[in-house]
């Protein structure tokens, strides 16, 4: 099977948890972590929040997750071949992501140990708080990697991970891969937080950042400056402000669009990386492909997990509508 983007990065279960009393668990869950945050646990740790989430927490839903599982279903909603590189437990929840990855070539999934979790905490005012327990995602190894099928890829989307080990191979990777392969990363806040240095041997070998305003801040970005740091192109995902794109001439606002219903902002940000992704392999120009990504987002944000990811008719039509101006 044939593949236009590799995405590269940790598959998890996402469980969801509505939390009312927030405060009272971070205070007695004392790692640091504070509201809005996200952290990596360990499995002792993961035992713990499970003991903990039984006295603060109601269940709500589960969903598969992970930034690189998001993006590469939401390119295979959008009818963009895909591959999923990463790994999944041999247990109920490995298979349980697997079959919520339909359309996206799994065939490089290594099914090994146990699934990664992510446990997404909402407080009554509807911000999330993220605990990870990475699990198998931070055995991911170099000779996980499909090298004859990434040569053959026109992009690599690289997501992050929670241990050190996953980072050491994709900074290898972005040393390796060849020149028509382009490289783009979405950091999240758990790589962010690691700090530019750490990052510098992705960030030297990328062609597109994608981050938030607070992962761009952790970074020690200007909001309106290209710094010579950065890739060629940086864009900024703002929320209800739209997208920002910096390039070292200038920078440019995009405003949302297509705005609806607001259901759930879980992995819109997964889904504006595949409508831009999406849009540099339809051959529209750069602003084109971020107001492509703003308006997938937009669609994503009326249904709860992934149930309301635009599919090919919509990217059809966007590109249509888009190309006419």
């Amino acid at each position: 099977m044939s593949t236009s983007v590799i995405c590269l990065g940790a598959i998890n279960v996402d469980l969801k948890f509505r939390v009312d009393d927030l405060e009272g668990f971070l205070r007695e869950w004392n790692t640091g972590l504070t509201r809005g945050g996200e952290e990596a646990v360990t499995p002792a740790q993961e035992a713990r929040l499970n003991q903990l989430l039984a006295r603060y927490g109601r269940a709500l839903s589960r969903f598969g997750g992970g930034q690189a599982a998001n993006t590469a279903y939401a390119l295979a909603c959008l009818g963009i071949p895909v591959t999923l590189v990463g790994r999944v437990g041999a247990d109920a929840d490995g298979q349980f992501l697997t079959e919520s990855l339909a359309g996206v070539d799994l065939s490089h999934v290594i099914t090994q140990g146990e699934s990664g979790r992510a446990y997404i905490l909402t407080d009554p005012a509807g911000e999330r708080t993220i605990l990870v327990a990475p699990n198998t995602n931070d055995d991911l190894k170099a000779g996980d990697i499909p090298w004859e099928t990434l040569n053959g890829a026109a992009f690599l989307h690289l997501t992050p991970f929670a241990g050190d080990g996953p980072l050491a191979v994709q900074q290898a990777i972005a040393t390796r891969v060849p020149g028509q392969v382009r490289l783009s990363l979405d950091p999240g806040e758990l790589y962010a937080r690691r700090g530019r240095p750490v990052l510098e041997d992705l960030l030297d070998h990328l062609e597109t950042l994608l981050i938030t305003e607070t992962e761009w801040r952790l970074l020690d970005g200007d909001p309106k400056t290209h710094p010579q740091w950065a890739p060629p192109l940086v864009i900024i995902k703002r929320g209800a402000l739209g997208a920002r794109l910096l390039t070292p001439l200038r920078y440019l606002d995009f405003p949302v669009e297509l705005g609806g219903d607001l259901v759930d902002t879980l992995g819109a940000g997964d889904v504006f990386a595949a409508g831009y992704l999406a849009g540099r392999l339809s051959g529209l120009h750069l602003n084109l492909c971020v107001r492509l990504a703003n308006r997938a987002a937009a669609v994503s944000l009326g249904g709860a997990g992934r149930e309301s990811y635009p599919n090919r008719t919509f990217l059809e039509r966007q590109i249509q509508a888009l190309q006419a101006f």
